[in-house]
């Protein structure tokens, strides 16, 4: 009995696993009726307009904006602080090695401010106070023998005040 269902779907699975020929045809199909008519544009390039007098503010227009420029120096004045950049040398959670590096920072670079701050969890020692990103990536390649993990971060930085 079972010799007879094998011969009964033998012939079935080699007619089910022959193999077709591909049709070879070229796609032919216009569907240009579907296409859409876009106006005609002029291929002219884009010229800036140039004004023959400069632009001038009337009225209480500029005295407002004289006002907030005002108030806004006012305020940075207040501050003592300027956008500037340090060099991350340290990020980690281990403080007896933040320790060891912060010691070992003020040892190798006396003159340079460095700063062990505590973000939880993260102990982080910075050095120096740059207000050119430029000066920092110098320095950073200076930094990078010793410490090849530090990286240079944006941070406010306290304005020098020079006794007149």
């Amino acid at each position: 009995m079972h010799s007879y269902r094998l011969i009964f779907f033998f012939p079935m699975l080699v007619m089910a696993c022959k193999t077709s020929n591909p049709v070879i045809r070229p796609y032919k199909e216009d569907l240009s009726v579907y296409r859409k008519e876009l106006p005609k544009v002029k291929d002219v390039a884009f010229a800036p307009k140039i004004l023959k007098e400069p632009v001038r503010l009337y009225g209480h227009i500029t005295k407002e904006i004289d006002s907030i420029s005002n108030l806004i120096v006012f305020q940075n004045k207040k501050l003592n602080v300027r956008d500037g950049f340090v060099i991350q040398v340290y990020s980690n959670i281990n403080r007896d090695e933040a320790l060891n590096i912060h010691n070992y920072c003020q040892d190798v670079f006396p003159k340079m401010p460095i700063s062990l701050t505590y973000n939880q969890p993260n102990y982080r020692i910075k050095i120096g106070a740059f207000y050119e990103k430029l000066a920092a990536t110098r320095f950073l390649n200076d930094i990078k023998k010793t410490f090849p993990k530090s990286i240079v971060i944006a941070e406010k930085i306290p304005i020098k005040v020079i006794d007149e």
